[in-house]
């Protein structure tokens, strides 16, 4: 009974980790158009890093599907009053790979204008589409926030356009390592705990 309550702590517990927001901030761009290079202080126009967010298992990408070789660039504001947004082409799109749990994004609109887009987001584990919205107004006058609190083995890929140039993302908020849903912590408890009696009640 004592391992069965041991285990049971160990499982519940998991491994802690932190959440992380890409907000963008700071020197996280790149001198180079790819993103490759060292990280330097970012001005608008300037390509991100593609090393920007990586860490704790994860790795990012930031990158236009019409110019695979060109990373997506900074902008200070004027997205829907945000400040510090990355945007790109046509079709630009973030790949947040590694066991992640996707909790939120906000998109903006420049110059602070009314804009039409698509957004969606891909399960990289098995390419399912968590989220695929086409036709949708990203307001000028706030942003639009998007919750996915989705958990993925493998990653996700959050792409957003075909106006990917006048359309910033921000504020993208994720938690390394997969989090089990709350049914699924349940059914392990209610588990555990049958067992238990089991074990209680084998005679002797």
């Amino acid at each position: 009974m004592k391992f069965i309550m041991a285990t049971a702590s160990l499982l519940l517990a998991g491994p802690v980790h932190a959440m992380t927001v890409l907000n963008f901030d700071g020197d996280i761009c790149s001198a180079a158009i790819d993103g490759s290079g060292a990280k330097i202080a970012c001005i608008n126009g300037r390509h991100i890093n593609q090393s920007y967010g990586d860490g704790d298992g994860v790795n990012l990408s930031y990158f236009d599907k019409t110019v695979s070789s060109t990373s997506m660039s900074f902008w200070g504001d004027s997205y829907s009053g945000m400040s510090n947004v990355a945007y790109g082409g046509v079709d630009p799109y973030i790949k947040i790979e590694g066991a992640v749990t996707l909790h939120s994004f906000d998109l903006g609109a420049w110059p602070n204008a009314d804009r039409m887009t698509q957004v969606r987001v891909i399960d990289l584990a098995n390419m399912f589409t968590v989220l695929n919205l086409e036709g949708i107004t990203v307001l000028g006058s706030t942003p639009s926030h998007f919750e996915i609190n989705a958990s993925s083995t493998a990653g996700f890929l959050i792409g957003f356009g075909p106006d990917g140039f006048n359309v910033g993302i921000d504020n993208i908020a994720f938690t390394a390592g997969v989090v089990p849903e709350p049914a699924n912590w349940a059914l392990l408890v209610a588990g555990l705990g049958l067992l238990g009696t089991l074990t209680r009640r084998r005679p002797r």
